[in-house]
C-alpha cells in the first residue's frame, strides 16, 4: 500500500508542467504533457517545460518550439 502511493507521488511530481498547465488553462496543455512524457526524464526537458507553463501567457497561441526559439535570440542578442 505504501508503495503504491509512494509511486502515485512520483507521477505527479514527474508531471508538475502538466498538472501546472492545466490548472492555468494554456491551450498546448496536450503538446505539454507529450513532451512531458518523452523529454520530461531529462532535466533540461523539465524545467524548459516548467518555464513554459510558468511564464507563457494563457491566451497566448505560442507553441513550446515557438517559445524555446524566441528564448534562444533573446539570448543571442
Amino acid at each position: 500500500m505504501e508503495g503504491l502511493i509512494f509511486l502515485i507521488i512520483l507521477i505527479a511530481l514527474y508531471f508538475i508542467p502538466f498538472i501546472i498547465a492545466v490548472s492555468r488553462g494554456i491551450k498546448n496543455s496536450m503538446s505539454v504533457f507529450f513532451l512531458n512524457l518523452f523529454l520530461g526524464w531529462t532535466v533540461i526537458g523539465f524545467f524548459v517545460l516548467i518555464f513554459y507553463v510558468s511564464l507563457t501567457n494563457v491566451k497566448s497561441g505560442e507553441t513550446v518550439g515557438d517559445f524555446i526559439s524566441k528564448r534562444k535570440k533573446k539570448k543571442r542578442k
